[in-house]
């Protein structure tokens, strides 16, 4: 194996481009010099209005799921409103079986399917609390009808 020097590789190389390439060359780099130029704009504005698309798609709200959060959130609330309500009445000595069965209807009432959990969890503690002051108010409500008989 003959070792040559740096010099010896590059005039070896030149040689063959000047060789093979000499016909074609110009054509090819007209291709490469046009096309990405014009492509890379109207490509790049497709791409960036697809994803607005997508985006826009995404955060689009649904109609019908709108409609059960409002629902639901319409439904917390008058729970809450009932207990603030009963805890009225029973501070001012007025509290009846009315204000235990209108809560126990509404707890009882249907409860929708709705997929953001932060409402979800809201909804859940509301329940759980008008759950809990309803089945203390019964005890007591049975303890008074103990002790009257």
């Amino acid at each position: 194996m003959k070792i040559e020097g740096p010099n010896k590789a590059d005039s070896a190389s030149s040689a063959k481009k000047s060789k093979g390439a000499s016909s074609t060359d110009g054509a090819f780099k007209t291709m490469l010099s046009d096309s990405p130029a014009q492509a890379a704009p109207s490509s790049a504005a497709r791409t960036i209005a697809s994803i607005d698309v997508l985006l826009a798609v995404q955060g689009a709200e649904d109609p019908a799921e709108k409609a059960a959060r409002k629902r639901m959130q319409q439904r917390g609330h008058n729970l809450l409103d009932m207990l603030e309500n009963m805890r009225m009445a029973l501070l001012s000595g007025r509290m009846s079986v009315g204000h235990m069965l209108s809560l126990a209807d509404t707890i009882a009432g249907h409860r929708e399917k709705i997929t953001d959990p932060e409402l979800m969890g809201i909804l859940d503690e509301i329940d759980l609390r008008a759950q809990i002051e309803l089945a203390k108010m019964t005890r007591a409500y049975e303890q008074s009808l103990k002790n009257k008989a």
